[in-house]
């Protein structure tokens, strides 16, 4: 037996890729930007991506243009077109399918209300027991009570839930506080690139988006995993022995 009786699954980055929506978001906000600015160069908006990525909210030196209303304009935008940008990691949609029928499985995810559409026509929220989004939801990560939603929902007590995520701040440091073992997702690099974004864009993104994603700190409750598929497929999700135990680096 694992210990686990449930798995809390975050999407973006373990279900369906970050990087499209995210690029689209920015190759459109500075068109829009330089619709109105035709001065404007991308080496400028550059130095605002950096900063919004390195302090979002608490950037030292003020507001950046990703807090524009061509930025809140284009992320309307990108919302209108989340089902065509949404591309699922290879294997995860088969990997929920198979969790859920070892575990209950919940959906517990900062992602706007488009991603629940998206999780119904791809049959993953029909094998889940909850879907808790933090724009339905009203609480988001880093917070610990998205996570402490899923425990009351559950009915279990912290250390039998397995978290499943992508990024040291939103999903292992909440998890562990909790009590929760986490199993952590490595970046994949596989996904399309939305059509029309500048290679100096992917690039700095790319690069900014390795900060976020970057491997936690050692822990004996944290497991590294290659994908939600290579997690689907370990013994550490099963509810009944496999052959092939061990939980090192998946």
């Amino acid at each position: 037996m694992t210990g686990h009786s449930a798995v809390a699954l975050d999407v973006g980055g373990v279900v369906y890729y970050d990087e499209p929506f995210e690029l689209a978001w920015l190759q459109d906000t500075f068109d829009r930007l330089q619709a109105t600015d035709p001065t404007l160069d991308l080496r400028a908006f550059l130095e605002h991506v950096e900063r919004f990525y390195h302090y979002g909210e608490g950037d030292p030196t003020g507001r950046t243009w990703l807090h524009s209303e061509a930025a809140a304009l284009s992320w309307s935008r990108v919302r209108q077109s989340w089902g065509e940008l949404a591309q699922e990691i290879p294997g995860a949609v088969r990997a929920v399918t198979r969790l859920a029928r070892e575990l209950p499985v919940v959906i517990v995810a900062n992602q706007p209300p488009e991603c629940a559409d998206v999780l119904a026509r791809w049959q993953v929220s029909q094998v889940c027991r909850e879907v808790l989004l933090d724009s339905l939801v009203g609480v988001a990560k880093p917070d610990p009570a998205l996570l402490g939603l899923a425990l009351r929902r559950l009915a279990i007590p912290p250390a039998e839930l397995l978290v499943v995520g992508n990024r040291t701040d939103h999903d292992v440091l909440p998890a562990l506080g909790l009590g929760c073992p986490v199993a952590f997702v490595l970046p994949d690099p596989a996904y399309r690139r939305p059509p029309g974004v500048h290679p100096d864009l992917v690039r700095v993104y790319t690069e900014l988006r390795a900060f976020r994603t970057g491997s936690p700190p050692a822990d004996a409750r944290v497991t590294t995993v290659a994908s939600l598929a290579a997690l689907a497929d370990s013994p550490l999700t099963s509810a009944t022995p496999r052959s092939n135990a061990g939980t090192g680096g998946l």
